[in-house]
Parts: structure tokens; C-alpha cells; sequence
């Protein structure tokens, strides 16, 4: 049994759930800032609010999964990617307070939506610069040690990457507004999907172009995995072609499901770019592993509370299922 293998692929799942989940409430928050009726941004708030807390469980496991199964990538990775994580704890910190102090003031409420937009943009922008570095290179010495330079996350192509995030988080957050909004806010989120998506495809274009400029690694996967790649990102044209189409239509779920298809065809791209390599272009999952045991005891955790996390999760968007109530849900 290939035990580092499961623990990357369980890895890459608490990844792209998180990712798809907490992605369209990140887009949610970044939408405030561009919507000045006060009524709509409370109705924009109350149709995350069940979930949006409880997305980010993924990201812990992944984190804990990355640390247990593959230690060596993560003693390298931490660093070479400090201030963007830190950056990124932060905003999320920063969107649970402004989240909290919303609900309990009134003359200050357009402050804590700006701070909660303002966190939500900072922490997608901070998770794209996280992939743009991945795809760039990381620099490694040994086999096991960052070489680089903190700041070599603020290169142009990570940066590129981080505005190709927000806006896929933006759509995102505007489907699923599309899904559960009714009249003038339901108007607001076709604008910004007529908007956001074009913008989304052209930045995503922009960075396939530019990782095979800049990555030798990039441009071999390409030889490698001509057919899957190309069919990858031939499909990823033709859902956002069907995602534009959808905008407005009586199935109000469609934006978002095809949004969430965009970020999972990135993922697949992303993944067979770089496998088998934990750490892209540079140290594979079997180097990087941590001993057998330390493989065994998360793969059984994860066996164990993985079922339970996507139950609660289930229960919550089954519960709180529908359009979101105009006077919000705890009327």
C-alpha cells in the first residue's frame, strides 16, 4: 500500500474542499466592498453565515496532514512562504472579529463590512500568492531546507496568480449569491458574474501562458501530459462559456456549480502538473515522507473525522438550504 500517496491525495482533498467552500464566501466578503446599500450588504452577510465558519476545518486538516504525512515539505514550505500565510491568518482572524462586531453595533456596521472585505480579499490574494510561488519554484538546498528568500513570493507571477484567486473567489461568491439571493441583490450578482467571469478566464489564460514561460517543470508536464492538459483546459473554456450563459436563468444554483467545477479543473490541472512532486519541481511525496507509522495514524484519523466533518457540513447547507430569508435567519 502506498501510504504516501493516500496521505497526499487526502491532502490535495482537504485542499480543493476547502478551496471550493471557503472560496465562495471569501468572494461574498470581497463583494461588500462594492455594494453601498447597507440592507443588501446585511442580506449578502446572512447568506454565508451558516457556513462560512465551519469551511475552513479543511484548511486545518490539510495543514495538519501536510505537517504529519510529509515533514520534510513542510519544514520547507512554512518558510519560503511566511508572510503570505501570516498575512493570510490574519485576514481570516480579522473576518471573524468584523464578523462578530457587525452584528452587535449599528452606526459603525459599514466599518466592520469594510474590514470583513478587506480581510476576505487580503486572505485570497495571500492563497494565490501561496500557488504562484508553488508554480514559480521554490528554492531548495539539500533536499530538505529553504533556500530562497522570503520575498520571493512578490514576483511578478505570484502576483498575477493571487488576482486570478480573487477574481475565481469573486465569481464564485456572486454564484452564490445568485443561488440564494431574490430581487435586487439576486440583479447585483448577475452584474458581477457578467463581470468577474470574462476577467477570471483571462487571468487564468495569463497564467497557463506564463507558468510554461517561467517554469521548466510546467513546460515538461506539458509534453508529458499533452492530451489531459489540453483537455482540462479545454473544458475550462467551455464551462465558463455555459456559466455565462446561465447567469440570469430560472436554475439558480447553475452559476455556482459550474463555478465550483472551474476551481475543481484548475485543482486537476494543477495536481497532474506537478505530481509526483510535494513540493513542485523539486522534492517528490517519497522523499519528503515521514515514516510509516506517522502515515498510519493520519490516514486512520482522517478515516475517522473526515465522515463526520462532511456530515456536519451536509447537515448545515441541508438545513439552511433555500433562499436566504430577507429579514436573515435568526428572525
Amino acid at each position: 500500500m502506498n501510504l504516501p500517496l493516500m496521505s497526499a491525495l487526502f491532502t490535495t482533498f482537504a485542499l480543493t474542499l476547502y478551496v471550493m467552500l471557503d472560496g465562495f464566501d471569501l468572494g461574498v466578503g470581497a463583494l461588500l466592498l462594492v455594494q453601498p446599500d447597507e440592507k443588501l450588504r446585511d442580506r449578502m452577510v446572512d447568506a454565508i453565515m451558516p457556513t462560512w465558519d465551519g469551511n475552513e476545518t479543511w484548511l486545518i486538516m490539510a495543514g495538519v496532514s501536510l505537517l504529519a504525512a510529509f515533514p520534510i515539505a513542510y519544514g520547507v514550505l512554512l518558510p519560503a512562504f511566511y508572510l503570505p500565510l501570516i498575512a493570510m491568518l490574519l485576514a481570516l482572524g480579522l473576518r471573524g472579529v468584523s464578523f462578530e462586531f457587525r452584528y452587535q453595533v449599528d452606526r459603525q456596521r459599514g466599518l466592520w463590512d469594510s474590514l470583513f472585505g478587506v480581510g476576505s480579499i487580503a486572505a485570497a490574494l495571500a492563497q494565490g500568492l501561496v500557488v504562484g510561488g508553488l508554480i514559480q519554484g521554490v528554492a531548495v538546498a539539500d533536499g530538505q531546507r529553504f533556500a530562497g528568500s522570503v520575498f520571493d513570493v512578490f514576483r511578478p507571477f505570484p502576483l498575477l496568480a493571487g488576482l486570478a484567486v480573487l477574481s475565481g473567489y469573486t465569481v464564485l461568491g456572486a454564484g452564490w449569491l445568485h443561488l440564494k439571493a431574490t430581487g435586487p441583490l439576486r440583479v447585483f450578482s448577475e452584474r458581477v458574474l457578467r463581470l468577474t467571469t470574462p476577467v477570471f478566464v483571462a487571468l487564468g489564460t495569463a497564467i497557463c501562458i506564463a507558468a510554461a514561460i517561467i517554469q521548466p517543470g510546467i513546460r515538461a508536464a506539458w509534453s508529458a501530459y499533452e492530451v489531459p492538459l489540453s483537455l482540462i483546459v479545454g473544458s475550462f473554456l467551455i464551462v465558463s462559456g455555459i456559466l455565462m450563459r446561465a447567469i440570469g436563468r430560472r436554475a439558480d444554483g447553475r452559476p455556482f456549480f459550474l463555478g465550483l467545477a472551474l476551481f475543481a479543473l484548475a485543482v486537476a490541472g494543477l495536481g497532474i502538473a506537478i505530481f509526483p512532486d510535494i513540493v513542485p519541481f523539486r522534492l517528490s511525496l517519497w522523499a519528503a515522507a515521514s515514516s510509516t507509522l506517522s502515515h498510519v495514524f493520519l490516514l486512520v484519523g482522517a478515516a475517522v473525522v473526515t465522515p463526520v466533518v462532511l456530515a456536519y457540513s451536509a447537515f448545515a447547507y441541508r438545513v439552511f438550504r433555500g433562499k436566504t430569508p430577507v429579514d436573515g435567519w435568526e428572525v
